[in-house]
């Protein structure tokens, strides 16, 4: 049985999809992931591609589906490896040697790993890593608690034993990706940390292009999970956190 399941998900993002299948194909420990896509049932391209390269997709669904989300719990029910790990279309896993790395974590069986995210743009090219890029600091240790004050990890350098994933809750529509990470860590799982850079991340996804509503859910998420009044006192410091760090940068 291989270690990960690699789950992407793609609509519409023939471009993207192209370095992501790429970027798993290259793995030099490729025989150690199951690659799951699954398409919206795309009209770009993408789906002539996907059934073009299926000898190289171990499972692979094209249908309309419910939205981002949907799509991700239909690939975390299809999982038959002990870790799941996200790679949407236009992520990629960043370096081609980084599966073989982690399947040393592995070994120990830590119920999480995690690790750095390199930001890209839609060509593929870096901006800059988010433990550089984020005013706050990039954690050693995960806990319920990390995300009190912003998001400070990539969803898709955040990998997690499918025997503790729940389903993403569909009430949201841009952030069930917070939600269902910081649910994750409410079960007080052990956790380790990769040095070194998990995931390239594209940047311009849904909730760039959503940003004020996606603005809204995060608060929702998180103000569900700490709390209204802790969540607000919260956003206070954030704020004024990211109003120093960018005087810092000029």
């Amino acid at each position: 049985m291989s270690v990960f399941s690699v789950i992407t998900i793609n609509y519409n993002n023939l471009g993207g999809l192209k370095r992501t299948y790429e970027s798993v194909q290259n793995q030099t420990a490729r025989g150690q992931i199951q690659w799951i896509v699954v398409d919206g049932n795309s009209s770009d391209g993408s789906a002539d591609f996907l059934r073009e390269n299926s000898q190289n997709i171990d499972v692979l669904v094209i249908e309309p589906d419910k939205g981002l989300y949907d799509a991700m719990n239909k690939g975390l029910h299809l999982a038959e490896s002990p870790y799941v790990w996200f790679m949407n279309s236009g992520d990629v896993i960043y370096a081609n040697d980084v599966s073989e790395k982690l399947l040393l974590l592995a070994k120990t069986e830590p119920d999480v790993i995690f690790g750095d995210t390199m930001f890209v743009d839609e060509r593929g090219s870096d901006i800059g890593l988010i433990s550089k890029l984020k005013p706050q600091r990039f954690p050693e240790k995960l806990d319920k608690w990390s995300f009190r004050f912003g998001m400070n990890l990539c969803h898709q350098s955040f990998i997690a034993k499918k025997a503790i994933c729940p389903d993403y809750d569909l009430q949201y529509r841009q952030a069930a990706d917070v939600d269902w990470i910081i649910r994750i860590l409410k079960k007080n799982p052990v956790n380790v940390r990769f040095e070194g850079v998990i995931a390239g991340f594209e940047t311009g996804g849904s909730s760039a292009q959503h940003e004020k509503k996606a603005w809204k859910e995060r608060f929702a998420v998180l103000s569900n999970h700490y709390g209204f009044l802790p969540n607000c006192i919260n956003h206070c410091w954030i704020i004024l956190r990211r109003l120093m760090f960018n005087l810092k940068g000029k």
